[in-house]
């Protein structure tokens, strides 16, 4: 048996002024734990970025029905109205439990 089990990494960065209303969904989708961290650049192609710390990266690792939910409730609540990119991609990851 692999000590190994499959996962999905989702990954979000959007605009700042969203991130607790983010996290507070994200919870209520069925994600338990995420990393959040600062993010600078231009990802939309906007000046909104020359403002230090005006995105946020989330990264949580779950189920492949929970990154489903998440990038369905994405693309309905925040894609239209925020600056927001989302994608997942397959992980391997111990304990896989911690996840569930």
């Amino acid at each position: 048996m692999s000590p190994f089990s499959e996962r999905r990494l989702v990954t979000i960065t959007a605009e700042a002024v969203v991130e607790e209303r983010l996290l507070h969904d994200l919870r209520a989708w069925g994600v338990k734990g995420f990393s959040v961290s600062r993010s600078e650049g231009d990802p939309f192609g906007s000046r909104v970025a020359d403002v230090a710390g005006s995105f946020v990266r989330i990264e949580c690792i779950v189920t492949s029905e929970t990154a489903e939910r998440v990038l369905e409730r994405l693309a309905e609540g925040y894609l239209q109205r925020f600056k927001v990119v989302a994608y997942d991609q397959p992980v391997r990851v111990v304990r896989g439990d911690k996840y569930d």
